[in-house]
């Protein structure tokens, strides 16, 4: 990810949460994890900024796939347990 883009997730988060259920599950992404070489943003730095702010965060790759179905299973999941609020151990796993 750019550093440009990263410093415009508080303000994304901000409009999102202004506009949204209060309740709201939201991911933070980290695209192009694939470019380690051209990396602007650590793992660490993304990640403790999710704690922060209450987000799930993942590294993806749109080029290879790595983790863009995990991304979105694991938020559905969650929204999922979230709507049940039992969280019965019942887990949402996609058809490929």
């Amino acid at each position: 990810a750019s550093y440009e883009s990263f410093r415009n997730v508080d303000r994304w988060l901000m409009e999102v949460r202004a506009h949204s259920d209060q309740n709201i599950l939201a991911m933070l992404v980290g695209n192009k994890s694939d470019l380690r070489a051209l990396r602007a943003v650590s793992s660490d730095e993304a990640r403790s900024y999710a704690q922060r702010n209450n987000l799930f965060f993942i590294e993806t790759s749109a080029l290879n796939g790595t983790n863009v179905d995990l991304a979105f299973t694991t938020l559905l999941n969650e929204i999922y347990k979230l709507k049940n609020k039992s969280g019965a151990g019942e887990v949402f796993y996609p058809t490929t």
